[in-house]
This record gives C-alpha cells, sequence and structure tokens, in this order.
C-alpha cells in the first residue's frame, strides 16, 4: 500500500469515527460547521439509543436517512429525507416566539402524541413525543434562555475538568442530575405554555365553544380542570389584548361560590391559528342540572339555600362589574361535603348523606373571550335561560343575570323551565320577549305564594323594573327567620383546632 493510499485510508477511519461520535452525541452535520443559537432539542426515548439532537435557528433542518440531511437516522423505515422542520417567528399573545413547524415529507409516517401527521402544518408544543416511521421516538422541548445559560455553565464546567485530566473527548450525558444542579443556579421562569406547568388528560365535557379536559399542576400536584376553546385565526390583536385584560382581572377574583380562575395561556397550533387555555379550579361533585334531573325537583328548603349562594356570587361579580351572561344549571356546580359518621350534624337542609353543599358558579365572563356574537350565536343551543334584551341585542346590564336566575329558580322548585318549544305556541323565542309563562297545576300547588312572588319580580320584560341582587335579598322569602339557620351559621364559622366541623350541638356548647 503505499503512503498515499494509506493517508486517504487513515482520513476516512477519522471521517467514520466523528460521524459516529456526531450520532453518538446528537451533533448534526450544521451544527459542526455553524454557531447559531439553539431553539429547540429532541431527546430520543429509546432505551440504549439515548442521545440529544439539537435544533438551532436554522430556516429550515432536515430528518431523514440521507448523509445530507441535517440530522440523520440510519433506519430502513426512515425515508430518505423524513420531514422538515421550520423555524417560524410568530407573534403570539402580544409575545414573539420562535417556534418549529413541522412538516411529514415520508412514506412510513410522521406521528405526533400517537396521531399520524396528516396535516401539513402543525406547530410542536413542549413535551410533545415524535415519532420517526417505527423506529425513532423522540421528546420535544423548546431551549429556554435559562436552558441555555445552564448549557454555558455545565460546558465550562466541562471543559475545565476536561482540562485537568486531560481528556480528549467525553460523550456528553443527558441526565436529571446535571438539570436540577442547573434549576438551583438560575431563578425560576413564569412557564410560557401551559404544557410547561399542567398534564393534560382526559375529556370531562364538551361545550359550543370549548372542550373541558382534566388536569394536573406537574409542581404541586393540584388537580385542575383545562378549558380549552376552539381554535380561532391568529390575526385580530384587539381581541388578544382583550382576552390578556379580561383573564388578568378574572384571575384576581377569589370567592367561596365562583369557581376560581388559575392560569390562562394561549397557544399557537398553527402559522395562522392559536388556542385560549384557562385553567381552572376543579369541582368534582357535579352540576345543579344533574342534581334536578336525578331528584325531578328540589325541595323548597333545599332550593333557597342553593338559590342564596347563587345570589352571593352573583352580587360579587355584579360588585367587580362582572355580568355572567349564561347562567343556567349546567354552570352551577357543587362541592358536596358527605356524611362519614350518622352522628354528624348537618350544616343546611340537605339529603341524608349529605353534610353540606358549596356552590360554585363557572364559566363567569368567558363571553367576552369568544366574542359578542359568537356568543349570542351560542345561545341559540341552550336559550331557555336568556334575558329577553339578549335576544333583542338592545344593549343590556347585569339584569340578564337576574333573568337568568329567576328561570333556575323556577326550574329547581318544578323540574322543567317557564320557557320552552314544549309550551307552545307561541314558540320559545315569542314566550321570553313576551315574559309569557305561568305556575302549572299540580305542580305549583304546594310552593309557597311568597316565592312565587319573588320570580314574578324576576321575569320582568322591563329590566328597569326587574329585582337586582340586593332586592332579592330584601324578599322574605330569603329571610332568615328561624333559630335553627342561626345555629347553623354560627356553626359554620366555628372549627375545632384539628381543622374539621363539630359533629354535634354538645360539641358546639363545649366551644
Amino acid at each position: 500500500m503505499s503512503l498515499a493510499q494509506s493517508i486517504s485510508k487513515r482520513e476516512h477511519s477519522d471521517d467514520l469515527l466523528q460521524s459516529n461520535k456526531r450520532q453518538q452525541t446528537g451533533l448534526t452535520n450544521y451544527e459542526t460547521k455553524e454557531t447559531l443559537p439553539l431553539v429547540a432539542q429532541l431527546f430520543n426515548l429509546i432505551p440504549g439509543k439515548e442521545c440529544t439532537y439539537n435544533i438551532s435557528e436554522k430556516p429550515i433542518t432536515t430528518i431523514g436517512r440521507s448523509r445530507s440531511c441535517d440530522i440523520t437516522l440510519n433506519e430502513p423505515d426512515i425515508s430518505t429525507t423524513h420531514c422538515e422542520l421550520h423555524l417560524i417567528d410568530m407573534e403570539v399573545d402580544g409575545i414573539h416566539r420562535k417556534l418549529i413547524n413541522i412538516i411529514d415529507k415520508s412514506r412510513n409516517g410522521t406521528f405526533i402524541n400517537g396521531s399520524r401527521l396528516v396535516k401539513k402544518d402543525c406547530i410542536l408544543k413542549n413535551g410533545d413525543r415524535v415519532v420517526f416511521g417505527k423506529t425513532f421516538s423522540f421528546l420535544f422541548k423548546y431551549v429556554s434562555i435559562s436552558d441555555l445559560n445552564n448549557a454555558e455553565s455545565d460546558s465550562a464546567t466541562a471543559a475545565a475538568e476536561s482540562k485537568d485530566d486531560n481528556t480528549v473527548f467525553k460523550k456528553p450525558q443527558f441526565s436529571f442530575t446535571s438539570s436540577q444542579n442547573a434549576l438551583k443556579r438560575q431563578p425560576r421562569q413564569k412557564p410560557s405554555s401551559v404544557f410547561d406547568k399542567y398534564l393534560i388528560g382526559k375529556e370531562l365535557g364538551s361545550g359550543h365553544y370549548a372542550v373541558v379536559k382534566d388536569g394536573t399542576n406537574k409542581q404541586t400536584g393540584q388537580a385542575v380542570a383545562v378549558k380549552i376553546f376552539h381554535p380561532q385565526q391568529n390575526d385580530d390583536q384587539k381581541k388578544s389584548k382583550q382576552f390578556r385584560e379580561e383573564t388578568n382581572i378574572l384571575m384576581r377574583i377569589h370567592h367561596p361560590n365562583i369557581v376560581n380562575l388559575l392560569d390562562s395561556f394561549v397557544e399557537p397550533i398553527s402559522k395562522s391559528q392559536i388556542q385560549k387555555y384557562l385553567v381552572l379550579e376543579k369541582i368534582v361533585d357535579g352540576e345543579l342540572f344533574e342534581r334536578i334531573v336525578k331528584k325531578t325537583s328540589l325541595r323548597q328548603d333545599e332550593t333557597k339555600s342553593i338559590f342564596k349562594q347563587i345570589l352571593v356570587g352573583l352580587k360579587y361579580l355584579h360588585n367587580q362589574n362582572i355580568i355572567h351572561r349564561d347562567i343556567k344549571p349546567e354552570n352551577i356546580l357543587l362541592n358536596i361535603t358527605r356524611r362519614t359518621s350518622p352522628d354528624q350534624l348537618q350544616l343546611g337542609p340537605w339529603d341524608e348523606d349529605e353534610i353540606d353543599i358549596q356552590v360554585k358558579i363557572a364559566d363567569f365572563g368567558l363571553a367576552k373571550f369568544t366574542g359578542e356574537m359568537q356568543f349570542t350565536n351560542t345561545l341559540c343551543g341552550t336559550p331557555s335561560y336568556v334575558a329577553p334584551e339578549v335576544l333583542t341585542k338592545t344593549g343590556y346590564t347585569s339584569k340578564v343575570d337576574m333573568w337568568s336566575a329567576g328561570v333556575i329558580l323556577y326550574v329547581c322548585l318544578c323540574g322543567f323551565p317557564p320557557f320552552s318549544e314544549q309550551l307552545g305556541p307561541p314558540s320559545l323565542k315569542e314566550q321570553i320577549l313576551q315574559a309569557k309563562y305561568a305556575f302549572y297545576t299540580p305542580y305549583w300547588d304546594n310552593i309557597d305564594d311568597s316565592i312565587l312572588h319573588l320570580i314574578s319580580h324576576l321575569l320582568v320584560l322591563d329590566a328597569n323594573k326587574r329585582y337586582s341582587v340586593d332586592q332579592v335579598f330584601e324578599h322574605e322569602w330569603l329571610k332568615d327567620s328561624t333559630p335553627q339557620a342561626n345555629v347553623i351559621k354560627d356553626m359554620k364559622r366555628l372549627q375545632l383546632s384539628d381543622g374539621q366541623l363539630p359533629k354535634t350541638y354538645s360539641e358546639m356548647s363545649c366551644l
């Protein structure tokens, strides 16, 4: 073998060695030539093949079997160019973000969180599982500023160690220990994505403009409900600004009779569309609607206790200049304290197995997030609770909530709404616009006349003559006149040292 052949063979061997090192460490072809900032990383999830692939601020990053690709994956089921990662600069919720848009180019498919990528426009999110063919499975993660600072610090430490022991090459290690140490060095930043802070699980329910899914706070373990609005175009900066302002107001609201808003996020789902997320306090004992359906109708004393809590929540919202606009039994949630011992004293006129029920108003203020027209159209699905001034679009005040409260009071006591197509003619809309309803026999024969009087002052066509929250509280039916009611109030204020409520009157007298 000639000297030239020997040198050529050695150079080829060195090239193969460097290529193998790049595959093991996740270094890509362009990273050895360019020093562009990092945007994201792919972490290989296949046991025994752990490595990290860095994605820099390059307009297009290619992944495939070809050696010309930026990230080379050498397996038969990987296409020559399997996919492209397009860097896009997108303004989301008033903030410019660099995002990765993935486009599938393969025959065997690219899968995002178990679903094959069929649309040619999908923006990757933190925590997405990306599978190429049947061979490679990756975890996708955007690189934050703190991550870059930590990486630089770790690199400096590694370089110093290399000088000490004269090591020419060390395989980088991806470990949770180093990540935890890095977190200690850097102050925590507010997560920019809902997926950074929460795990989103199964669907709990759906509506006309959103779905609600189960969620868990990754840091605290707190169970939450995540309301996910249907996608909308990302071209209305006015609406985006309004969403931020409204959620900032609502997140400052804390009241025992209102479902608390914990967080809000705006997520891009394509280059032209965004999705809004609201993270809410989770209520697990169902809706007032379900309770009415199950029991056909509610007792008068039970209705009073529930209705008073609804009014307390509405009074708080109205004092904050917030109109709910969609009060109905489906938006009244219940927190039920179950009886665990026969000698436990009930704190209200509840069922035998219940100690207390706390009412929670849900979906407050959410009409403003979806837009007036969309919200008005949504009401066409369940219009029985809508005030007449909403249907005529003549402008309305907090009195629309009082009309809806009157409908709820009616429904609780007889089991059906005062306005419906089944009661026509006239049509449902005409019934509402004329405030045409009746107290039908035998359903109302045994109901106290004072309740009928209150309903008659809530279902009033002229909003100016309709009772306000304060006027309802002054109504004779809602005034406590029995000593028992005062005892219950006192018991709610008193707590034993261990935080448990007293079980009997004798326990209370000893406090």
